[in-house]
């Protein structure tokens, strides 16, 4: 081989390595590319999924702070009023027409409480008494309920869970763990504008008292238990 051919094949040698070089380059910096496009992808998927949980967790938070503030007002709602075994009564507000979203039973320093968290418009009206053989309203039949004194509540101006996309105002038996006093409380149904939920106690007549709160609007019912 003379000194242009090996001269012209050094120089091909060098070119083609120079591609190599250029292409191996360009490949790197591809893969690079699509690394940190992955990196990226999976950092957005990363912080999204935790902005989610931050936002459940705020939400959480929101949730529990609301319902911290309404334990407080109805704790500091509590103390109004007496206790007493005697029938309580009251009218519904002029053109009453509420359903029932929720049933919530607690124990308190001092007292039991149940509320009726309601939906609709106006004021509740109320008569609450006790009754040795509870029955149902429009039936007539006995309402079974554990306890040894039963407390009957008709919640009046209601209206029917239809007219609030319901299927119906809750109604399942209740039979909290952590109460000194109530034993169960049970739905027994809506009958020409009254619902009905009856309270088995642990003990004899219970001293009670019933009161509204607003914001939501709320039907309360607190038990003496000291």
């Amino acid at each position: 081989m003379n000194t242009k051919s090996l001269d012209a094949s050094r120089t091909r040698t060098r070119i083609a390595a120079s591609l190599c070089l250029a292409l191996g380059l360009a490949l790197g910096a591809c893969s690079s590319d699509s690394s940190s496009d992955s990196a990226a992808a999976l950092s957005m998927k990363t912080d999204s999924t935790a902005g989610t949980s931050d936002l459940s967790s705020s939400s959480s938070s929101s949730t529990s702070s609301s319902a911290a503030a309404q334990t407080t007002m109805d704790d500091d709602a509590a103390p109004a009023g007496d206790f007493n075994s005697s029938s309580a009564e009251a009218a519904p507000s002029d053109g009453a027409y509420l359903g029932i979203q929720d049933v919530r039973v607690g124990s308190h320093d001092g007292y039991d409480r149940i509320v009726f968290e309601l939906t609709g418009e106006g004021t509740p009206g109320y008569f609450v008494r006790y009754e040795d053989v509870p029955t149902q309203q429009g039936s007539g039949k006995p309402i079974s309920v554990d306890g040894t004194a039963k407390l009957v509540i008709d919640l009046r101006g209601m209206g029917y869970p239809f007219d609030f996309q319901m299927e119906d105002f809750p109604s399942d038996s209740v039979k909290p763990t952590s109460t000194s006093v109530i034993k169960e409380v049970v739905g027994a149904g809506t009958f020409e504008g009254q619902t009905q939920y009856v309270v088995g106690l642990k003990g004899d007549k219970t001293p009670f008292k019933v009161f509204s709160l607003s914001n939501p609007n709320r039907l309360v019912i607190d038990f003496q238990s000291k």
